[in-house]
């Protein structure tokens, strides 16, 4: 990520992180979680399979499985960033977010199996295919859904969509996809020019016909928002070792990274 980017994240992730208000409703779904992760885990479910299915990671692929309170693999920990409207403040984010998003927060899901950081974090992924001919060339943002190195780049970032709360179900937009910035040059050890990404509709987390986690387009007809696209059970309450243990983690990783 870029050096603005990068110290944006690094700050807010000491803060004490607030679960947004209003999406934790009594008709909301809980999502569950091992045992050994504790009440800083989550397991989210999506509208269209029911709370019998969870984000589950398997092996190198983030899939829809069975719910199972054994399951270390549905074990998540959101860590809440702030505001949409801080972040376009900041020039993280393009100022297109404030028109229909600027009260959205911005959170990372970092996968925590048993409640151990891995400082993995849900992500949009990207293709070593170059946008334009720039020198160095840079990454090119897809709708494929991958684990990522939490902190680094602007696709481990989602926004709580605002305007949706259907009994505790919201969809999460990508913000790296549509972010004035690309994910970086080839080589990542190397700061390249903003560039403005070509994609203005929100790219949402899906579970599409084949069951398969993905990105998709925001698919809203009516002001109701496709099933296969509103989330439960990604927020939950804090708790302290745990967040502590995951935040530690995380500024090692990018010291080591950055210096």
């Amino acid at each position: 990520m870029f050096s603005k980017a990068k110290v944006y994240l690094v700050a807010l992730a000491v803060i004490a992180l607030a679960v947004p208000a209003g999406l934790l409703t009594a008709d909301a779904p809980a999502g569950a979680s091992t045992a050994a992760c504790g009440s800083a885990c989550t397991s989210p479910s999506v509208l269209s399979l029911g709370t019998g299915q969870e984000l589950t990671v398997s092996g190198s692929t983030v899939e829809m499985a069975a719910a199972s309170s054994s399951n270390t693999g549905q074990d998540w920990t959101p860590e809440f960033y702030g505001q949409v409207s801080t972040a376009v403040q900041e020039g993280i984010l393009p100022n297109r977010l404030m028109l229909n998003y600027s009260a959205g927060s911005l959170f990372e899901l970092q996968y925590a199996p048993a409640g151990l950081p891995s400082n993995k974090c849900l992500a949009d992924s990207y293709t070593g295919s170059s946008i334009l001919d720039e020198d160095p060339p840079f990454n090119d943002p897809n709708l494929s859904v991958v684990l990522a190195q939490c902190g680094i780049t602007l696709a481990t970032l989602w926004i709580v969509d605002p305007n949706i709360n259907d009994n505790g179900y919201s969809d999460l937009i990508n913000a790296g996809y549509q972010s004035t910035y690309s994910y970086g040059a080839e080589n990542n050890d190397v700061d390249v020019p903003n560039l403005a990404t070509p994609f203005a509709e929100p790219a949402v987390l899906t579970v599409n016909s084949s069951d398969q986690v993905v990105l998709a387009y925001l698919s809203e007809i009516g002001g109701v928002v496709s099933s296969s696209q509103l989330w439960t059970s990604w927020t939950s309450p804090a708790q302290a070792a745990v967040r502590k243990a995951i935040q530690a983690a995380h500024r090692k990783a990018v010291a080591a990274r950055f210096g």
